[in-house]
């Protein structure tokens, strides 16, 4: 997994920060990922230039976030880490573990996050359209469709359709499409 070469001269510049550094640092990447924060790189400047850090700041997130992801043991991590000191192996396998759960619950929010936007309610009302412009006697069925979705920054945001029976029809097909593809994925899911 890391054989980059970029994250392979990344261990080499890990070892330029204390213990003590380096476990600050892992923790600052898994509190980001959790929360989808960003860490401010000055606080390393005197470590690393702008461009080390990226690159150590990449790879440490690749490493949290595929040793969760593959459910890796401590053994696994450490391979990955390839020459690393046993030491700094140590601090990024115990924050794995400290912070397994969280990393685990936020992969799989992000995962299953097909659209930032989901339907919270919706209402319906059914309306007779007795004529029109063009139309003296229309005599046609409409559903008003009125969906209230939350978006991802947690605000609310009505969205109202009118249907015809045809479009009526096709909207309910593609929802029961969409149910049973649902239904597959969730019956041959692996179980953790």
């Amino acid at each position: 997994m890391m054989a980059d070469l970029k994250w392979e001269s990344a261990l080499e510049d890990i070892s330029k920060a204390s213990i003590q550094d380096i476990e600050n640092l892992c923790h600052l990447i898994a509190n980001s990922i959790c929360r989808d924060g960003a860490i401010d790189p000055g606080q390393f400047s005197s470590i690393w230039s702008l461009e080390k850090w990226w690159q150590i700041q990449t790879g440490l997130r690749g490493v949290l976030k595929t040793a969760v992801g593959k459910n890796w043991a401590n053994d696994q991590i450490s391979n990955a880490l390839g020459s690393l000191d046993d030491s700094y192996k140590k601090i990024i396998c115990d924050v794995v573990s400290i912070h397994k759960e969280a990393l685990r619950n936020k992969l799989i929010q992000d995962t299953t996050a097909v659209s930032h936007s989901v339907l919270a309610d919706f209402d319906w009302k059914l309306k007779l359209t007795l004529a029109s412009d063009k139309l003296a006697s229309l005599q046609e069925p409409l559903l008003q469709l009125s969906m209230d979705v939350r978006q991802s920054n947690g605000k609310r945001k009505i969205v109202t359709v009118e249907l015809d029976q045809s479009e009526l029809s096709k909207l309910i097909s593609s929802l029961e499409s969409c149910s049973k593809s649902v239904q597959q994925l969730t019956t041959t899911a692996p179980q953790p």
